[in-house]
């Protein structure tokens, strides 16, 4: 009997090993991302931009990391975006800073004092308003915007129409 349990304790051992063995690394958080414009007319200024991200997130917080959004270099961005300019689910950003055409964006949400242990996906709604002074490209085509959230990565297309 103690050899059948060495035995049945060993097999066991080995489907355990073989199943981590075969077990796939975990995988990122899907992410998504889209634009709206309130003008996609080319060299339209100034336009609203609308950036929809949806990433994981715990109980619907958005988490303290902040937001990097990397315009396409055919965008035309102020050298200074006021942080009331540009709302983060629909209150004014803590922060806002502009090094050509990456913009971060301080998210400053503090996490909830309780937090439930759902992990979700969720959207976070990022508007840079008529007063952050974005204009569209000069010529019509399909543009990249890209961000970036600690580790997530986002992309999105949005489409110029001719002037």
């Amino acid at each position: 009997m103690t050899r059948t349990r060495s035995s049945l304790r060993t097999l066991a051992g080995l489907a355990v090993a073989a199943c981590a063995a075969v077990a796939p690394a975990a995988a990122l958080p899907p992410t998504s991302a889209s634009v709206a414009l309130s003008s996609a007319r080319a060299g339209a200024k100034p336009v609203v931009l609308t950036l929809l991200l949806g990433y994981d997130m715990q109980c619907g917080y958005p988490g303290t990391e902040p937001i990097v959004v990397i315009f396409p270099a055919q965008e035309r961005l102020p050298a200074r975006i006021p942080a009331t300019a540009v709302l983060v689910d629909g209150h004014a950003a803590p922060t806002v800073s502009v090094a050509g055409h990456v913009v971060r964006i301080g998210l400053g949400v503090a996490p909830p004092r309780v937090m439930c242990d759902v992990i979700a996906s969720g959207t976070l709604r990022l508007v840079f308003t008529r007063a952050a002074g974005l204009g569209n490209p000069a010529r019509a085509g399909s543009y990249r915007l890209n961000a970036t959230k600690g580790t997530a990565a986002f992309s999105a297309t949005y489409t110029i129409r001719g002037a």
